[in-house]
């Protein structure tokens, strides 16, 4: 695969009952690759997305969620972005908890799940100066790239 094939963005409302069509989306975008390839991008996808929520216009409805997906170099890549309220803070793995306060944690397995689950995942703000979001994103490693017929061509 040479080049970079994107396809378009989608927005989504920053609401909970937007998961189910996000996932149907992204499926229906990422026909033709491996099975597997796809389960890994759903549920890693599922969470980026959750995450997101959290953090769309500060929790309030109203906000959104722009998701990305790309492939690149034998990857495919999935992205999500939100409307900001972060209040500076930036998606962490909590490796220091003992085994009794990830008992009773509420929060921190879904970042453990994709960084176990994709090849590589990061996050950038939006804008340097001022909270007006983050992009988060997860890269997949393609076992037999495909080439499917819908794809845009961007570079």
């Amino acid at each position: 695969m040479t080049g970079v094939r994107a396809w378009p963005p989608r927005r989504y409302p920053g609401t909970t009952s937007e998961l189910a069509r996000m996932r149907s989306d992204l499926a229906a975008d990422l026909r033709g690759f491996a099975p597997d390839t796809v389960d890994a991008v759903l549920l890693c996808g599922s969470e980026l997305f959750t995450n997101c929520l959290k953090y769309t216009a500060s929790g309030r409805s109203g906000g959104r969620v722009v998701r990305t997906l790309w492939a690149i170099g034998g990857r495919v890549c999935v992205g999500f972005t939100d409307d900001g309220g972060t209040g500076g803070r930036v998606p962490r793995i909590p490796y220091a908890r003992t085994d009794e306060e990830w008992a009773l944690a509420e929060g921190g397995r879904g970042l453990l799940l994709i960084e176990a689950t994709a090849t590589v995942w990061g996050h950038r703000p939006v804008c340097d100066c001022c909270d007006l979001g983050r992009h988060t994103w997860a890269a997949f490693t393609l076992p037999d790239p495909p080439d499917p017929p819908d794809l845009l061509e961007t570079a």
